[in-house]
Parts: C-alpha cells; sequence; structure tokens
C-alpha cells in the first residue's frame, strides 16, 4: 500500500493563505439579506409588519381561548348547578 503525497503524521491540515487574491472581490449578499426581496423584505415593510400585529394578537386570543376553555365550562357548570339545581335541565 502506497502512502498519499498529502499524508501528515501529526493529522493537521496546512491550510493556504489565499487571502490576498480575495481582497479586491467585494463580498457577495445572499438573496435573503437584500433589502426589499423575499419574505424578510415583506416582513420588514409596513404591510408585513401590520400583519405582524394581526398574526400576533390573533395567536393570543386563540391561545387565551384554548387555555381558559376547560376553567370557563367548569364556572358556567357550577353557576347552573347553583341556578337550576344537579339535575334542572331547561
Amino acid at each position: 500500500m502506497k502512502k498519499s503525497k498529502n499524508y501528515q503524521s501529526s493529522g493537521k491540515r496546512i491550510v493556504k493563505n489565499t487571502a490576498s487574491k480575495n481582497d479586491s472581490v467585494p463580498p457577495k449578499l445572499d438573496s435573503v439579506d437584500e433589502d426589499e426581496q423575499g419574505f424578510g423584505g415583506w416582513l420588514r415593510s409596513t404591510e408585513g409588519i401590520e400583519n405582524m400585529r394581526l398574526f400576533v394578537i390573533a395567536n393570543s386570543i386563540v391561545l387565551l381561548t384554548t387555555l381558559a376553555y376547560p376553567h370557563l365550562q367548569f364556572i358556567i357548570g357550577c353557576i347552573t348547578d347553583a341556578l337550576y339545581g344537579p339535575d334542572g335541565i331547561i
């Protein structure tokens, strides 16, 4: 079995310095980072902010309703039993 030429006994890689070649090239922006593009651009707009506020309010109402429903059902049952008795259903 032959050893490859790049084999090193310490297991460390040698990193070549290529910074001098890339200094003149400006860094590329990803499409996610560019302004006014995609979901991020829409979310930064006034329409996106308004819709996000609406979503947060609606989500809070749904969450509170889901958590409070069993307690409200118990309270309504207690009031019904107090007014009409345990067997009195109208």
